[in-house]
């Protein structure tokens, strides 16, 4: 059964917090999601997150309002009030953003990848980077790389081959065209097998990116690639 939200909330977060624990898991959990932030240092250390490195952590929150992003950060208590895990938590969130509309389009790169530019609607849209294999619709066994320009912005390309390595720079330049408001990070995710790696940026010398990559995807770009 599919609780309607019970309203937007105004009040003072401390509160809502407080208001969430006696609430009926059933009631809150069609209104849960998942939302990136940086550095989750000031956020403290009982809130409900995946980190996937320093720069980048993945958070369970619940929607203040169905009408716009706002959201209250989920943490410990909730868990031992909903007597649910937080994996628990974190499937149901993921379930809950397979509903969520977004907009997607390609951007043409003259490899054999084409750069996904994914725009939120319901929904922030780099969160979906944690479901990406229900955005591709298509097979990545060498995985893909992906950019956030945007809270409200996921690019990504899909590894063939070698023949689609030229397309880092492009990315680069379309995750450069889209941060408007300032990027959720500058990094360029490595998403394969549903984990996700973070390899620091910065632009190169007459232009492109440098990229410090990692020792695993060295590895794949060396020996896994087909030519």
């Amino acid at each position: 059964m599919h609780f309607p939200h019970p309203g937007r909330y105004s009040g003072p977060q401390d509160n809502l917090h407080d208001e969430l624990l006696r609430v009926p898991f059933d009631v809150v959990a069609p209104w849960l999601r998942v939302l990136l932030t940086g550095d989750p240092t000031p956020l403290g250390t009982d809130k409900l997150a995946y980190s996937i490195n320093p720069h980048l952590t993945a958070l369970l929150v619940y929607r203040t309002d169905p009408g716009n992003y706002s959201s209250a950060i989920l943490d410990k208590r909730h868990t031992q009030a909903w007597g649910r895990s937080k994996q628990d938590l974190w499937f149901t969130a993921l379930g809950n953003m397979a509903y969520d509309q977004y907009q997607q389009y390609t951007v043409h790169s003259g490899t054999d990848t084409d750069v996904q530019v994914v725009q939120g609607v319901d929904w922030a849209g780099s969160a979906h980077v944690m479901r990406l294999p229900d955005v591709m619709r298509q097979p990545a066994p060498y995985g893909a790389l992906v950019m956030l320009p945007d809270p409200n912005v996921m690019v990504y390309a899909v590894l063939h081959s070698r023949r689609s390595l030229p397309v880092i720079p492009f990315l680069y330049d379309v995750f450069q065209r889209l941060t408007e408001n300032g990027p959720v990070t500058d990094q360029m995710l490595w998403w394969r097998g549903g984990q996700v790696r973070g390899m620091s940026t910065r632009p190169a010398e007459g232009g492109g990116v440098q990229v410090k990559q990692s020792p695993e995807f060295n590895a794949l770009v060396e020996r896994e690639l087909p030519a």
